[in-house]
């Protein structure tokens, strides 16, 4: 075989390849999508298809939806597929899809899940936020000199690690940090049985406390946190039933990073005390003012990765948005304008934004979109995203469409945002799951 067929060769291997992973990578998408598909009743939604797709599609009642301009029956409907394939909702309800590549391998089954418009008050207040834990969180373990002057460390040897929870001592509940030295007191130096909580698995470990040199009370090795408290945003509320969301991530644990579990918590009125700006590799604050016994605006229910929920003790006022927004579905989320509200003085304000890039997820995660200030008012004020503005919503076409999160620490006048759909999934399962970082940076 000569140099130029060998050439040519090469140029077809090159491109076969090519070809073959676009394919496998458009199969991969296509596998990965999600077993239900969520459109709001009398809107549209495309999915893009790039194979050689044909679709049977059945619903569980007549006039549900269209599929490319096909109404979808009782009995079954085919669909040529093209590209994209056309949504078009009709009312409520329930559809199957399944696509098969060629026509004839089944690749996917999808649910089509037309829903009623999803409506919240979007959020923009400061807010303070104590979160108390389950139990005592584990945050080091450190060697203990004992009265006869030797080093030990029971809570090492007993397998207790950083990151967990001691919710029992001999059977008694831990209430906070205060509350396991008494437990310690009473044991006298006497063995005894811990249950603690590592993620999602509860153990019980046998230990033996020692009397400490430096002030004659008993320690097991174990340094503790019992509460957090912080400054955050308010991200919506439902009018209706009175629950919140807030933050659009986990209150994590300062020294350990871990998501704190919770056993109640709060929130609370918070006014702004100071500013600082953000710069290039230097992320701003909002330091804000919150007094425990007064103005509690609800209860924390739970601590999930998506945020904090709750229900509040009483309606809150959105000068902006009195009545109740859509929530945008993730498809619905499109680069261009956009707003934020957040509070930065004595009132909460609408700051113009862009959404500057929107991910592909079919699952709830974080980093949904990446979101620019463009409002020289708020550039002004805290030079972009700022700890302290993390739960500040995102509005695009009136739509609820995203909550602040992070902001990038090269860039602070850029940051990412969840989808809220993500956040009001969340609030509607169960949770997951002293200073305490309520704010990240990224």
């Amino acid at each position: 075989m000569g140099k130029r067929q060998k050439a040519v060769m090469m140029v077809i291997l090159i491109i076969m390849t090519i070809v073959s992973a676009a394919v496998l990578y458009d199969i991969y998408r296509f596998i990965s999508m999600p077993e239900e598909y969520l459109v709001v009743e009398g809107e549209e939604a495309t999915i893009n298809l790039r194979l050689p797709f044909s679709i049977l599609a059945t619903s569980e009642s007549e006039g549900v939806i269209k599929l490319n301009g096909l109404n979808v029956t009782t009995t079954g409907t085919n669909v040529t597929s093209r590209h994209p394939l056309l949504i078009q909702t009709m009312e409520t309800g329930n559809t199957s899809i399944e696509f098969r590549l060629f026509g004839i391998i089944p690749l996917k089954r999808m649910t089509v899940s037309v829903i009623p418009p999803i409506k919240v008050i979007p959020g923009g207040h400061s807010i303070g936020v104590k979160l108390y834990t389950q139990g005592v969180l584990v945050v080091a373990v450190a060697d203990v000199t004992a009265i006869d002057g030797r080093s030990y460390n029971p809570a090492a040897q007993a397998g207790i690690s950083v990151g967990d929870s001691i919710i029992k001592i001999n059977g008694t509940k831990v209430r906070d940090a205060d509350h396991v030295l008494d437990l310690l007191t009473k044991c006298n130096g006497e063995e005894i049985s811990i249950e603690i909580k590592r993620e999602s698995e509860t153990l019980t470990k046998r230990i033996k406390p020692v009397k400490s040199q430096e002030d004659g009370k008993y320690r097991i090795g174990a340094w503790v946190r019992d509460k957090t408290a912080g400054v955050g945003t308010l991200s919506f509320y439902n009018p209706e039933t009175g629950r919140f969301g807030a933050l659009g991530h986990a209150v994590t644990d300062v020294d350990t990073g871990l998501m704190l579990s919770v056993e109640e918590g709060e929130i609370l009125e918070s006014r702004i005390a100071s500013i600082q700006k953000g710069e290039k590799s230097r992320p701003g604050e909002i330091r804000g003012i919150f007094f425990e016994e007064q103005n509690k605006l609800g209860q924390i229910e739970k601590n999930t990765e998506f945020g904090i929920y709750g229900k509040l003790n009483r309606p809150l006022e959105n000068i902006h948005y009195p009545q109740p927004v859509p929530v945008a579905l993730r498809h619905q989320v499109k680069e261009g304008p956009a707003h934020i509200l957040t509070t930065v003085d004595e009132k909460i304000e609408m700051y113009s934004a862009e959404i500057q890039k929107v991910a592909n997820q079919y699952y709830p995660e974080s980093k949904s979109m990446v979101v620019k200030i463009t409002d020289t008012r708020l550039l002004d004020a805290t030079g972009g995203i700022v700890q302290g503005m993390s739960g500040s919503p995102v509005i695009q076409d009136d739509r609820l469409a995203g909550i602040i999160t992070h902001v990038f620490v090269n860039d602070p006048t850029r940051g990412y945002a969840i989808f809220a759909e993500w956040m009001i999934q969340s609030a509607q399962t169960d949770s997951r799951g002293s200073t305490t970082e309520v704010d990240k940076t990224e």
